[in-house]
Protein backbone atom coordinates (compact mmCIF):
# COMPACT_ATOMS: atom_id res chain seq x y z
CA UNK A 1 0.00 0.00 0.00
CA UNK A 2 1.16 3.44 -0.76
CA UNK A 3 0.90 6.12 1.88
CA UNK A 4 -0.75 9.40 1.00
CA UNK A 5 1.70 12.21 0.68
CA UNK A 6 -0.02 15.25 2.17
CA UNK A 7 2.02 18.36 2.50
CA UNK A 8 1.52 20.60 5.50
CA UNK A 9 0.89 23.74 3.41
CA UNK A 10 -2.09 22.36 1.41
CA UNK A 11 -5.25 24.37 1.92
CA UNK A 12 -8.77 22.99 2.35
CA UNK A 13 -11.62 22.54 4.76
CA UNK A 14 -11.50 20.12 7.62
CA UNK A 15 -14.32 17.68 8.25
CA UNK A 16 -15.39 19.66 11.33
CA UNK A 17 -15.65 22.90 9.32
CA UNK A 18 -17.80 21.23 6.67
CA UNK A 19 -20.04 19.69 9.33
CA UNK A 20 -20.52 23.07 11.05
CA UNK A 21 -21.51 24.69 7.75
CA UNK A 22 -23.98 21.89 6.99
CA UNK A 23 -25.48 22.21 10.48
CA UNK A 24 -25.98 25.95 10.02
CA UNK A 25 -27.57 25.48 6.59
CA UNK A 26 -29.94 22.76 7.84
CA UNK A 27 -30.96 24.90 10.84
CA UNK A 28 -31.74 27.88 8.61
CA UNK A 29 -33.70 25.74 6.16
CA UNK A 30 -35.73 24.17 8.98
CA UNK A 31 -36.80 27.70 9.93
CA UNK A 32 -37.44 28.92 6.38
CA UNK A 33 -39.41 26.00 4.89
CA UNK A 34 -42.41 26.15 7.29
CA UNK A 35 -42.62 29.93 6.80
CA UNK A 36 -42.58 29.47 3.04
CA UNK A 37 -45.36 26.88 3.21
CA UNK A 38 -47.52 29.14 5.38
CA UNK A 39 -47.04 31.98 2.87
CA UNK A 40 -48.18 29.70 0.05
CA UNK A 41 -51.30 28.80 2.05
CA UNK A 42 -52.06 32.46 2.77
CA UNK A 43 -51.59 33.30 -0.90
CA UNK A 44 -54.07 30.60 -1.94
CA UNK A 45 -56.63 31.86 0.58
CA UNK A 46 -56.17 35.42 -0.68
CA UNK A 47 -56.80 34.29 -4.27
CA UNK A 48 -59.99 32.48 -3.21
CA UNK A 49 -61.30 35.48 -1.25
CA UNK A 50 -60.55 37.78 -4.18
CA UNK A 51 -62.40 35.46 -6.57
CA UNK A 52 -65.40 35.37 -4.22
CA UNK A 53 -65.49 39.17 -3.97
CA UNK A 54 -65.11 39.47 -7.75
CA UNK A 55 -67.97 37.02 -8.23
CA UNK A 56 -70.19 39.32 -6.15
CA UNK A 57 -69.30 42.27 -8.38
CA UNK A 58 -70.00 40.16 -11.45
CA UNK A 59 -73.35 39.08 -9.96
CA UNK A 60 -74.29 42.76 -9.58
CA UNK A 61 -73.55 43.41 -13.25
CA UNK A 62 -75.40 40.27 -14.31
CA UNK A 63 -78.44 41.24 -12.21
CA UNK A 64 -78.52 44.75 -13.69
CA UNK A 65 -78.57 43.34 -17.22
CA UNK A 66 -80.90 40.35 -16.64
CA UNK A 67 -82.99 41.27 -13.56
CA UNK A 68 -82.06 37.88 -12.06
CA UNK A 69 -78.99 35.95 -10.96
CA UNK A 70 -77.46 33.07 -12.93
CA UNK A 71 -79.12 29.78 -11.94
CA UNK A 72 -75.89 27.76 -11.84
CA UNK A 73 -72.18 28.41 -11.50
CA UNK A 74 -71.84 27.21 -15.10
CA UNK A 75 -74.24 29.97 -16.19
CA UNK A 76 -72.03 32.45 -14.34
CA UNK A 77 -68.96 31.16 -16.17
CA UNK A 78 -70.72 31.19 -19.54
CA UNK A 79 -71.67 34.83 -18.91
CA UNK A 80 -67.97 35.67 -18.74
CA UNK A 81 -66.86 35.31 -15.12
CA UNK A 82 -63.47 33.64 -14.75
CA UNK A 83 -62.06 31.96 -11.67
CA UNK A 84 -58.35 31.83 -10.91
CA UNK A 85 -56.35 28.69 -11.59
CA UNK A 86 -57.25 25.76 -9.26
CA UNK A 87 -60.27 27.64 -7.81
CA UNK A 88 -63.82 26.33 -8.17
CA UNK A 89 -67.31 26.69 -6.81
CA UNK A 90 -68.19 23.86 -4.44
CA UNK A 91 -71.71 25.18 -3.80
CA UNK A 92 -73.80 27.58 -5.88
CA UNK A 93 -77.53 27.93 -5.23
CA UNK A 94 -80.00 30.67 -6.05
CA UNK A 95 -82.87 31.03 -3.61
CA UNK A 96 -85.34 33.46 -2.09
CA UNK A 97 -85.38 34.46 1.55
CA UNK A 98 -88.48 35.30 3.61
CA UNK A 99 -88.42 38.94 2.54
CA UNK A 100 -88.56 37.90 -1.13
CA UNK A 101 -85.00 38.92 -1.87
CA UNK A 102 -83.29 36.67 -4.39
CA UNK A 103 -79.93 35.52 -2.99
CA UNK A 104 -76.99 33.47 -4.24
CA UNK A 105 -75.53 31.04 -1.70
CA UNK A 106 -72.01 30.07 -2.76
CA UNK A 107 -68.89 28.34 -1.51
CA UNK A 108 -65.60 28.69 -3.32
CA UNK A 109 -62.39 26.71 -2.74
CA UNK A 110 -58.82 26.32 -3.96
CA UNK A 111 -57.99 22.72 -4.89
CA UNK A 112 -54.86 22.74 -2.69
CA UNK A 113 -56.59 24.25 0.35
CA UNK A 114 -58.66 22.63 3.07
CA UNK A 115 -60.88 25.71 3.53
CA UNK A 116 -63.90 26.86 1.57
CA UNK A 117 -65.12 30.46 1.67
CA UNK A 118 -68.83 31.18 1.95
CA UNK A 119 -71.14 34.04 1.00
CA UNK A 120 -74.88 34.68 0.76
CA UNK A 121 -75.11 37.52 -1.69
CA UNK A 122 -76.69 40.08 -1.52
CA UNK A 123 -78.59 38.98 1.62
CA UNK A 124 -75.50 39.21 3.85
CA UNK A 125 -73.86 41.98 1.85
CA UNK A 126 -70.19 41.74 0.93
CA UNK A 127 -69.46 39.65 4.04
CA UNK A 128 -67.56 36.42 3.45
CA UNK A 129 -66.50 33.80 5.94
CA UNK A 130 -64.48 30.64 6.09
CA UNK A 131 -66.26 27.28 6.25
Amino acid sequence: MKALNIEKNEKGFTLIEVMIVLTIISTLSSIAVPNFLSYKTKARETVVKADLKNSMKFLDLYFIENDTYPETSDDLLVAGFRLSKDVSFTTYQVGTFGDGQQTVHMHIKHSLSSHAWHANYPKEGKEIEIR
